[in-house]
């Protein structure tokens, strides 16, 4: 489970976001939350849900609460244990955001007290960004919101405490400090110490007088509003700015950084909506901490295209820049699925480090020993984009246990040392709705909830297909999200910059001529997910080849598998189905046809035997002369064992497929599909109302 106080209470497992439900269970978990670990007593939960005056019934009411939690949370194993007096909740290390949130600040208090002022603030900035709003935001309880402005402070102290080593030792950019402590001293203008780091601020970027005029505010305030005047150290520091003290203009120490000329910054730009993927980040930016031993940390991000592994090692490698002074080197190892030579890459390294044409040696292990030993007392973080194999990865490795190494795969490269390896998945639901939200306009997102749920759905749950149809969306006002959900699935011809940014052009390229031709014929299925016998027709091939080629769509991320209590399915995302349908064309009309004709006589033998099952003898198809394509009995007797089961899972599909029978000239399919529902009709009457068939 992972739990998130700081800001809006929020518990999740697996990226999904648990309901909780009512403001008693809210109260009772943000008091557990609170006290992880510890146990908090009846009375405690009591005053926190109803303040001074609790109901006779408040104790086993408060019980009432800890059930309905142990329910809601169970998904994610956790663990309300009952401890008299009280009750305890059992939270693993890294599961709360609070508890992640301390240990950062306490790692920046030992990086402090070594010297490594930097490092410190790398760890001030991290746990900063786990904030997400004021603690507990939307909790009404009068004892949490004392515990929440508690935290708050909490959180400024730590604010302060990052921006004052900063500032002393000149590690934040001057201008950037400015403006992050006017916008804090205008939310808490009594706040001393702010006020302080924001006229050193000032006064070193040359703006003395308004560093003054800060000063003579906050003094005229403090003595209108409070009738006191600012304290001592303010007004020091007041008397030493109209001296021009020396001391203020200058860092307390020299920054601790090399002497030699600033390292390459060679990071692609960051995004300014990154979305999501926050325990990933979280994992990624470990790197930076310090380790035993002398071999070079690596991370290895995996996926398939368009699941987001560049945005986010390059989102990372940004937020770990200032840990890595020397420089920061990116390169691409493929381009479709073209590998670039290391050799080329080791040189373009060595020339962004200065070194001139002549003095990069020709050959491949002189380079990489030549990079070894300028990287060897160097903290440089490296990332490999798009590696297709370990033997283009090796000899970019760094030597030095100071740089830090990222790679990004669409396979897991078995033979790389890496101390951390990460497999991204699409995005849930909630990530993906935010995104697109973000992109397009939250009011548009909102306005068609179903919609964009159905976009998510097109774009298989994928960041870069959402990414580019989101922005379609944002760039043509008229669109509904509906029809750019219509455009992704009729396969429009401005997909093709999704088509080749997802690589589903090399993708197809790659593929078998048989697994070619099945994917063409895939979008006659009109489901929203199918089983594995589904190629066997299509094809005219057995339901063994039709598994094979079907897991070499999936293998090549042409299909998605989703598994199931029934037996494996798949599912093709819409901008995939519209690629598909684009290339029907090169199937022939004649051949898709016949294809189509056979699926449907499959489709119409399993609906009569089912139609049989469930206690249709009574309906006599005999006399319908549409073709049947019969699969192995064996295969049918399991498809339909359950009978309601299997139409249940079916009923959309067969719905659809009379319609389109019916378009596509077979009319005996369409009726014999048709008359085969009426068992199932009649057992489920609205079943049909609600697919909006008939």
């Amino acid at each position: 489970m992972d739990y998130r106080i700081l800001g809006p209470l929020e518990a999740s497992h697996d990226e999904v976001v648990v309901d909780i439900s009512g403001a008693r269970q809210l109260t009772v978990l943000a008091l557990l939350l609170v006290e992880a670990n510890r146990i908090v007593p009846v009375d405690r939960l009591v005053d926190g849900v109803w303040n001074e005056t609790p109901p006779a019934t408040s104790r086993s009411q408060i019980h009432i609460c800890i059930s309905s939690l142990r329910r809601q949370l169970a998904g994610g194993g956790a663990s309300v244990d009952t401890c008299a007096p009280g009750y305890r909740l059992r939270v693993a290390e890294g599961e709360l955001d609070l508890h992640v949130f301390e240990a950062r600040v306490a790692a920046a208090h030992a990086a402090v007290a070594d010297g490594a002022h930097r490092r410190a603030v790398v760890e001030l900035r991290s746990a900063l960004a786990l904030w997400r709003g004021p603690a507990l935001a939307g909790v009404g309880s009068q004892l949490l919101r004392r515990v929440a402005a508690a935290l708050d402070d909490r959180r400024l102290a730590v604010h302060e405490e990052c921006l004052e080593i900063e500032l002393a030792h000149g590690l934040g950019a001057p201008h950037d400090l400015v403006c992050e402590l006017t916008g804090l001293v205008a939310a808490r203008p009594r706040r001393e110490r702010l006020l302080a780091l924001l006229m050193i601020a000032l006064y070193r970027v040359g703006r003395q007088a308004e560093a003054l005029e800060e000063y003579r505010r906050a003094r005229a305030r403090f003595i209108g509003e409070l009738g006191i005047e600012p304290g001592e150290e303010l007004s020091d520091l007041y008397q030493r700015i109209l001296v021009h003290d020396p001391a203020l203009s200058r860092p307390a120490e020299p920054p601790p950084v090399p002497v030699r000329s600033r390292g390459p910054r060679r990071l692609p730009a960051d995004i300014a909506d990154f979305t999501g993927r926050r325990r990933s980040l979280e994992r990624l930016l470990e790197v930076s901490e310090p380790q035993d031993g002398t071999a070079v940390r690596t991370v290895e991000v995996t996926g398939r295209e368009g699941v987001g592994k560049t945005t986010l090692v390059v989102h990372a490698g940004h937020l770990l820049a200032p840990e890595f002074p020397d420089g920061q080197l990116f390169a691409r190892l493929s381009h479709d699925g073209v590998p670039e030579d290391p050799h080329d890459i080791l040189g373009r390294f060595l020339r962004a480090f200065g070194f001139a044409d002549q003095d990069v040696p020709d050959g491949r292990e002189e380079r990489a020993e030549t990079y070894r030993d300028h990287m060897a007392d160097r903290r440089v973080l490296v990332v490999l984009d798009d590696a297709l194999s370990e033997s283009q990865v090796f000899p970019l490795l760094p030597g030095s246990s100071l740089c830090r190494v990222l790679v990004t795969s669409r396979r897991p490269l078995a033979g790389l040392p890496a101390a951390v390896r990460l497999r991204l998945t699409p995005f849930t639901e909630d990530s993906a709705l935010e995104l697109a939200a973000r992109i397009a306009g939250r009011a548009r997102i909102d306005a068609d909830r179903d919609a964009a749920v159905a976009l998510n759905e097109a774009c298989g749950y994928l960041p870069l297909a959402l990414r580019l149809a989101a922005a379609r969306l944002a760039s043509h006002p008229h669109w509904t999200v509906a029809d750019v959900v219509a455009h992704l699935e009729d396969g429009s011809s401005w997909l093709d910059d999704l088509e080749d940014r997802t690589g589903v052009h090399p993708a197809y390229a790659g593929l078998t001529d048989e697994a070619r031709r099945l994917f063409r014929l895939l979008p006659l299925v009109d489901a929203a997910d199918f089983a594995s016998w589904v190629g066997a027709p299509l094809l005219d091939v057995g339901v063994a080849r039709s598994e094979a080629l079907l897991d070499e769509l999936a293998d090549a991320d042409l299909l998605v598998v989703r598994p199931h209590a029934g037996g494996t399915r798949y599912w093709m995302p819409g901008w995939i189905l519209g690629y598909a349908r684009r290339r029907q064309s090169e199937e022939g009309e004649e051949s898709v046809r016949k294809a189509f004709e056979r699926l449907l006589g499959a489709l119409l033998h399993l609906s009569e035997k089912a139609h049989r099952l469930q206690g249709g003898e009574h309906l006599h198809l005999a006399g319908n002369g549409a073709s049947r394509w019969e699969l192995p009995a064996p295969l049918v007797e399991r498809l339909v064992a359950d009978p309601a089961g299997w139409y249940t899972r079916e009923r959309s599909w067969v719905l659809r497929a009379v319609r389109q029978a019916a378009a596509a000239g077979f009319p005996e399919h369409a009726w014999g599909l048709a008359m085969c529902t009426v068992t199932f009709a009649e057992s489920s009457p609205g079943a049909l109302r609600r697919v909006g068939a008939f």
